[in-house]
């Protein structure tokens, strides 16, 4: 009975072995038949493929222009005098207010010596006038007792008590006209230092602003462009001192032809390339004079750059300018995803009618915008050309005919073939 038994246990343990094994072999044919599927359904890479068209564009003029500093001034000098000092020389940053020259202002100090005096001596003359006047008021000489000799001023003040009132009654002098011509003298005294006083503050101011005129001072912060005299020069009013212009900031200046100006509007943006050749730089359009020049028949315009553009002032730079006025031809365009670049040639991938992919060489012309570019040669109308290639594709490649609907663009899938 035992041997029974255990003959049933291993049989049946035997039979579970197999159907483990079966079921494991099951699962891993299970897993393979979806990976297939899995495979078969991932869908091949598309490429959108799109005609070369052509498409009006604005004829484009490019100007010459010159890069200016933002503000500059020439500081002349304002009165005549001997160059006492230059602090600085032609590259030297300064701060706005900082002295650039000074003129030799020996004399100039002076009169203002002189010029203090006189207001003192004003100041002196008022004050005796106006105790002159005072003395008038409380004290008239017009009653004042003629003095004669002897008597203890007694013939004196009866000619005062008597002689004077009688005068007065013959008409032979009126006390009254007399006392009013002596308020009019201490008047007129006081009247004068006072003017003598505004005349010697008047001088001193003078002579100050005078003073100021001997100093050239930075009206911005800057550099010296360019310095025109030396040190014990003497210079008289108008000459050139030094050329100052603001630093870090710049503006291209260009004389434009009057039918480009007309569609022009402060605020406006314009492509300005500068003489190194790199990419165009947006420039603002910060100024348009009103009159144009009557011997070239141009309008003055001026450009402001970003700050921070590496830019020297008096270098070579061009503005395009739209011309809206010319009728132009309507160039060839693709996308600007379409171009790609190898060794710094622009490259496109085209599509043949028999599906095969090829690889052209182009020459661009310029941004028209909305993301399409001007093609100059390499393509003709109607060619297809692929949009946004993306990586590992190669001349040469095969993809199956699109089946576009109308008006879409091409969407073309790798051909199985092969």
């Amino acid at each position: 009975m035992a041997g029974d038994d255990d003959r049933r246990r291993l049989v049946k343990t035997r039979g579970e072995f197999h159907m483990n094994i079966r079921s494991l072999a099951a699962s891993l044919l299970l897993c393979l038949s979806a990976q297939g599927a899995l495979g078969q359904q991932t869908p091949a890479p598309s490429y959108r493929i799109v005609p070369v068209e052509r498409q009006a564009a604005d004829l484009t003029v490019t100007l010459a222009a010159t890069v200016t500093p933002f503000k500059t001034v020439q500081l002349t000098a304002q009165m005549p005098g001997r160059v006492k000092q230059i602090t600085g020389r032609e590259g030297d940053h300064f701060e706005q207010g900082a002295v650039l020259v000074t003129l030799d202002d020996s004399a100039l100090l002076a009169r203002r010596e002189a010029a203090l005096a006189a207001r003192e001596s004003a100041l002196v003359a008022i004050q005796n006038a106006q105790a002159q006047y005072q003395r008038e008021i409380y004290s008239p000489r017009s009653d004042a007792v003629r003095s004669a000799p002897g008597g203890f001023g007694f013939p004196g003040m009866m000619d005062q008590m008597f002689g004077v009132p009688m005068q007065d009654a013959l008409g032979l002098r009126d006390h009254d006209a007399e006392r009013y011509t002596d308020i009019v003298d201490v008047q007129t005294r006081l009247a004068q230092a006072q003017n003598s006083l505004r005349q010697a503050e008047a001088n001193i101011r003078e002579i100050d602003a005078r003073l100021r005129d001997t100093l050239s001072v930075a009206p911005f912060t800057g550099v010296i462009d360019k310095v025109y005299v030396e040190e014990g020069d003497t210079v008289q009013p108008g000459q050139p001192l030094v050329d100052f212009s603001q630093e870090g900031r710049f503006k291209v200046e260009a004389d434009l032809p009057v039918h480009l100006v007309r569609h022009l509007r402060p605020g406006q943006t314009l492509p300005v390339k500068l003489d190194n050749k790199g990419a165009a730089i947006p420039a603002q359009v910060y100024r348009i004079h009103p009159t144009a020049d009557q011997r070239r028949h141009t309008i003055h315009v001026e450009l402001t750059l970003p700050e921070g553009v590496a830019a020297t002032a008096g270098q070579y730079a061009e503005i395009e300018v739209a011309d809206r006025t010319a009728s132009a031809t309507p160039q060839l365009s693709i996308p600007a995803s379409a171009v790609i670049r190898k060794s710094g040639m622009p490259l496109v991938f085209s599509v043949d009618p028999q599906g095969i992919v090829r690889l052209r060489v182009v020459r661009l012309g310029d941004d028209l915008g909305n993301g399409r570019v001007a093609v100059l040669s390499g393509v003709r109308e109607g060619d297809r050309i692929i949009d946004a290639p993306p990586p590992g594709l190669k001349a040469g490649q095969s993809i199956s005919e699109p089946r576009p609907d109308a008006g879409a663009p091409e969407i073309a899938t790798p051909s199985q073939e092969g």
